[in-house]
């Protein structure tokens, strides 16, 4: 269930069919806090729809989950284990930036004696008693710097504030659930996929295509396949399918996957030991970019 306080602005990230308004400034018009709220959106949103729709979601640099402490003599003992998430940046699956700037750290024990059993369930493999958690990371505006402002309604004894600023922060969560279809590389996260069937060409298409093939094969494949994105958006445009309560699960981005051994089915009572504990940081989509490139491409090679 999307929090509540999130919802304005995930409901504003979601509508990408929207177009975008910016103000006409005129000398003598009146501009009043709409105006303004018009202006920041317009810059805001035209930045996260360029990112959703050119470059997709996933780890820039960064960003690497890991356990701390990551071993024990044996796999018996309850464990103090925390789980860290080292300092990066990426873009969510709404196209919004996110960067971590310092190392941010959970306390496995505390965590899962805060969870009921049943949202654990979601998570929960009978077939090989394992708990699989995913470790997410989203963009979530952060209301900083309160200060005093008019009253809108009868003030009863409390002098009315508001924050004066909104921060970018970032949303980490532990997310019970089961492995399921791997979307790495799945762009457009809040759309249907592209179909994997050739869309049907017109006689005209066919005949350019024929005529492309006949001078290079490597383009006409090229050209089948971008034939693919003339129907992408066939089925609802560029409006989504996300309903408001699935708002947050539809930006997630996913950091890590982690699977806890566990005893028995009793989901209460979870021994938490680094030896009974798997990360897997390779099962999160990567953001290819020009300069990540070429600084992989000077590293020494291992």
């Amino acid at each position: 269930m999307t929090h509540t306080k999130d919802l304005p602005t995930l409901e504003q990230d979601d509508d990408l069919a929207e177009p975008l308004r910016r103000v006409a400034y005129e000398a003598g018009m009146l501009l009043g806090l709409e105006a303004t709220r018009d202006e920041q959106a317009y810059h805001r949103r035209r930045l996260n729809r360029h990112q959703y729709w050119m470059h997709g979601f996933g780890t820039v640099a960064g960003l690497h989950v890991r356990l701390h402490p990551d071993s024990h003599a044996n796999d018996t003992d309850p464990v103090t284990t925390r789980i860290h998430v080292s300092p990066g940046i990426a873009v969510d699956r709404l196209g919004r930036e996110v960067m971590v700037h310092e190392t941010y750290c959970i306390n496995l024990r505390e965590w899962l004696d805060a969870q009921t059993e049943a949202y654990l369930a979601e998570g929960f493999a009978l077939a090989d008693n394992l708990l699989w958690l995913n470790v997410t990371v989203r963009h979530r505006d952060c209301d900083v710097a309160r200060q005093p402002v008019l009253a809108n309604k009868l003030n009863l004894s409390t002098d009315p504030v508001q924050p004066s600023r909104t921060a970018d922060g970032v949303h980490l969560e532990l997310v019970p659930e089961l492995p399921g279809t791997d979307t790495r590389y799945a762009p457009w996260g809040s759309h249907i996929p592209v179909a994997d069937s050739d869309p049907t060409l017109t006689d005209e298409e066919q005949a350019y295509l024929d005529e492309v093939e006949l001078n290079s094969d490597s383009a006409a494949q090229r050209l089948r396949l971008h034939s693919r994105l003339l129907r992408a958006l066939d089925s609802n445009g560029l409006a989504t399918n996300n309903l408001s309560d699935e708002l947050e699960k539809s930006a997630r981005l996913l950091l890590a996957r982690i699977s806890i051994s566990i005893s028995t089915t009793d989901l209460t009572n979870i021994i938490v030991n680094p030896e009974r504990i798997g990360v897997n940081n390779l099962i999160r989509p990567f953001l290819a970019t020009a300069s990540q490139m070429a600084w992989l491409h000077d590293q020494p090679t291992p």
